[in-house]
């Protein structure tokens, strides 16, 4: 399609055949949401505060987990009770822009048990370090610069030197798969943390 878009904006055709019509949408996994109990099963069964902390906030935001890894302490009002989704980290390891139809940021109202969880974390993380990150924009070569004080930061779990400032996308779901076996939950993947928001919210 971008080839016969060319030939119609360089006057080789009139009109590009596909003009007007747009992308099939891929069919979505079927929701596979996690019961209250297996909630609580799964939360029990990770062993560091900011890992429960972590499936908590996913579950009671629907954060994707790109949103949750780029998470920091300057997009919270607790106040308020807001949340503004700001950035998104990729499999690629880049920041960019949310994935939003209108391409700005989102603010989520946060529920009491989400705001529990932030002020648990808080007492990990708020005070810790902040850092200048490139994030992406839309248009091919800009950049922004965000200054981001993580939620959640791996090296509160893991004594390795190797441990970054923010988790990866990656790293998350491999989190999440250890937690579901050691709970002895029937596996789902991580995305169905979204699924549980959603049908939860119902």
């Amino acid at each position: 399609s971008i080839m016969f878009q060319f030939a119609a904006e360089s006057g080789y055709i009139a009109t590009s055949p596909f003009a007007g019509i747009s992308p099939l949408k891929k069919s979505r996994v079927d929701p596979d949401p996690l019961t209250r109990d297996e909630f609580t099963r799964l939360i029990d069964a990770c062993r560091h505060q900011q890992i429960k902390n972590m499936w908590s906030l996913a579950v009671y935001t629907g954060l994707r987990h790109g949103e949750l890894v780029a998470l920091a302490w300057e997009d919270i009002d607790l106040k308020a009770g807001t949340l503004t989704v700001r950035r998104n980290h990729t499999l690629t390891k880049e920041f960019t822009l949310p994935k939003t139809d209108a391409g700005t940021d989102r603010v989520i109202f946060l529920l009491q048990p989400a705001i529990d969880v932030l002020r648990s974390q808080a007492e990990i993380t708020r005070l810790g370090k902040q850092y200048q990150v490139e994030v992406k924009l839309r248009e091919y070569g800009r950049k922004d610069t965000h200054p981001c004080t993580f939620v959640f930061n791996p090296q509160m779990v893991t004594r390795n030197s190797l441990a970054g400032h923010h988790y990866a996308v990656g790293s998350v779901n491999q989190i999440w798969e250890t937690a579901m076996k050691r709970a002895g939950l029937r596996y789902r993947k991580a995305y169905q943390s979204r699924h549980t928001y959603a049908c939860w919210s119902l």
